[in-house]
Order: C-alpha cells, then sequence, then structure tokens
C-alpha cells in the first residue's frame, strides 16, 4: 500500500533587542515571535491535520561579571511560550487528539534554557545548565528548531579553542528536553550522555571534524550506543563536498547487540545563480538493528516529510537531489529524494520538497 503525505509549513518571524545597564558591561533582553502555520494531508484512517500556533521568546543575557583575572561569569534565561491561535485540530502528542495527523508543536510554556557561562581567556567557556548545543551539521547533536518547542540539554559542557584553527567539544548531559514537551511521557529523556566534538580547520576550504558520542538512557535503554566518526567538508574551484563515515554498536543497558555503519557523500556545484546538489546517505543495518541518530536535528535530512524520525529496522538509503535557484527576491529550490532499504532493498517511496524563502526586511 502506497502511502501518500502532504504537508505544508509557512513561517514568519519577528525579531527585537535591547539593552539594559548593569555594572561595567550590558545586560541584553531579546525577544522573538514566530508565527507557524502547519497541514497535514495523509491518506489511511487518520484525519487531516491543522496547527496554528504563535512561539513567543524572551532571552536574557546578564552583564558579564569578572569573578578573577581574566575570567567572566555571565547568566542565561530563555523562556518559550507556544499559544495556539484558532482551533486544535492536529496530534500535539500530548493533546489526545489521535484521530488527527501529529504536528508536534504542544501550547505550553517552557524554560527553554537557564545556564551560567564562565569563560576564561577567550579560549575556555564551560556552560552549566539548561543549554542549547548544535554539533558540527546537527546530523547526531541539535536543537531541532524546525519545531515550536526547541530541544535543549541539561548539563555541564566545555568548549575549548586552540589558536584560531582548532576547537574541542566536550560535554556530560544528564536529560534531553524534547520537542515533545514540556510535559507529557515523551518530554524528557534521562540518562548520562556523554559527547566529544572536535573541529579542525586545515585551512580556509578543507575542515575536518571528529566525534565519540556514548549515549546511556535511563527511560529509552534500546538507544543506549556509542557512536564515532569522522566528517571531511570542502571546496574548490566552486565544487563543495562532504564525506562522512561513523561506526555504532550497541552500549550499556542495550537490549541487542549490534554493530552498525553510517555514510554520507553530499557534492554541490553553481551553475551561474543556479546551485545543484546531490547526496547519498546511508544508515546501515544488520537485519535487526539500524543505525539511530535520537537526538539529530532529524528534520535536516532524509525529507521535510518527517517519515523517519527513527531509522527503520532494515536500515536507510536515501538519494536525493537539489537545484536552488532565485526567483526575484525569493530563495528558492526543489529537491527529489528517494528512499530504500539497507537490507533488502525494500522501496519505501519517494519524496519531492519545495520550499521558497522571502526577507522581508532585516
Amino acid at each position: 500500500m502506497r502511502k501518500f503525505i502532504l504537508s505544508t509549513v509557512a513561517l514568519f518571524t519577528l525579531n527585537g533587542a535591547g539593552a539594559l545597564e548593569l555594572g561595567n558591561d550590558n545586560a541584553t533582553v531579546k525577544w522573538n515571535f514566530r508565527y507557524r502555520m502547519e497541514q497535514v494531508e495523509v491518506d489511511g484512517p487518520l484525519k487531516d491535520a491543522f496547527a496554528s500556533t504563535l512561539r513567543s521568546r524572551v532571552t536574557f543575557n546578564s552583564a558579564s561579571f569578572s569573578i578573577a583575572e581574566s575570567l567572566d561569569i555571565r547568566a542565561l534565561v530563555e523562556v518559550d511560550h507556544v499559544g495556539l491561535i484558532g482551533g486544535e485540530s492536529y496530534n500535539s502528542t500530548v493533546n489526545g487528539k489521535s484521530q488527527f495527523a501529529t504536528i508536534a508543536d504542544p501550547d505550553a510554556l517552557d524554560l527553554n534554557q537557564a545556564a551560567l557561562a564562565i569563560k576564561w581567556n577567550d579560549s575556555s567557556l564551560v556552560t552549566l545548565g539548561r543549554q542549547r548545543i548544535n554539533l558540527g551539521d546537527q546530523r547526531f547533536i541539535g536543537g531541532v528548531g524546525w519545531r515550536q518547542n526547541e530541544q535543549t540539554f541539561d548539563g555541564v559542557r566545555l568548549t575549548q579553542n586552540f589558536g584560531k584553527s582548532f576547537q574541542i567539544d566536550i560535554a556530560n548531559l544528564h536529560n534531553a528536553n524534547r520537542v515533545f514537551g514540556p510535559d507529557g511521557a515523551n518530554a524528557d529523556l534521562h540518562g548520562s550522555f556523554n559527547l566529544v566534538h572536535s573541529q579542525w580547520k586545515v585551512t580556509s576550504e578543507h575542515v575536518l571534524q571528529g566525534y565519540f558520542y556514548d549515549l546511556d538512557f535511563e527511560t529509552l535503554p534500546a538507544r543506549s550506543s556509542s557512536t564515532n566518526g569522522i566528517d571531511y567538508k570542502g571546496t574548490s574551484n566552486k565544487l563543495s563536498w562532504q564525506l562522512s563515515y561513523a561506526s555504532q554498536r550497541d552500549a550499556h543497558l542495550a537490549p541487542t547487540s549490534y554493530k552498525t555503519n553510517y555514510s554520507r557523500m553530499e557534492l554541490s556545484y553553481p551553475i551561474d545563480v543556479v546551485t545543484i546538489k546531490g547526496i547519498y546517505e546511508r544508515l546501515g543495518s544488520d537485519g535487526n538493528s539500524a543505525f539511530q541518530t535520537p537526538f539529530a536535528t532529524l528534520h535536516a535530512f532524509n525529507g521535510f516529510a518527517d517519515m523517519f524520525l527513527t531509522t527503520p529496522v532494515k536500515g536507510l538509503e536515501e538519494s536525493a537531489i537539489q537545484i536552488s535557484f532565485p526567483v526575484g527576491p525569493v530563495k528558492s529550490s526543489v529537491s527529489w529524494h528517494k528512499f530504500y532499504s539497507d537490507v533488502g532493498n525494500t522501496h519505501y517511496g519517494d519524496e519531492t520538497d519545495v520550499s521558497f524563502v522571502f526577507d522581508l526586511s532585516k
């Protein structure tokens, strides 16, 4: 049976900022209003869904206070409120409206970030508390900024710079505040999550990244895993590319033993005002378990329809072509995707995505 999904999303964002005199430095208050409309039509027993929501965000950064020579501390607090505009004819995952298709934008008030940032000598930054973490291209660790309620993490993080070309990022986290929250059974994922991510800017055109992610889930032991990998991005004569490889195995109290691989190849080339991009991505499987990325900004991968938030047991292979071009002041793109299983070569389906971006003002 072929499954058809049509998803339409419109976003409108308004930003603002102000300053408060405090001590020898300025504290800042920023506000952001983001209206989001999503409509989902799907064949099958579920009713079509429509969500009209407004996210109101206030971000406060305190003034910087010096606690020792070359040692400064700041406080960060960010609060989000997602409210309904109109009815609630969609399944937000917590509103009990399971007869509708899912649009994971629940209405709620959420403490998105609350952290202390300790900076030393402009090279070391320690962040304590609830924080946004985006590593690399967010294929493994990201904030899921596509949804109204962002994914943030609770714990401690060290960002250390060695000169201008090398950086290492180390974090020990004990909770993920997911996009389904702040209420409901799926709002949090508890555990012990150790992240190591490094980046070396070999030249301005070549960047190497390496990473190790150890995830020990308390509330989702089946996803406990250890992943290590490397990512290389480069450009030459207008041709840009990304090559990635990672290996993942079971860890801690995972009930099933497995070892799978991940690979990605991306090539991009501009022809006048048109940019053509080719993508191949594989999330491997051993037939019983597949490569998983539970903390990724998944909407940025494997199509806009978000059909692969969990990698199928038989794995996933994606081949895609994207064409980006301007239409007057509008930034436009069209992409075509084909999805197959890694094991058995099952055709999951095809997807076409279209996007238009227009900046009304700065």
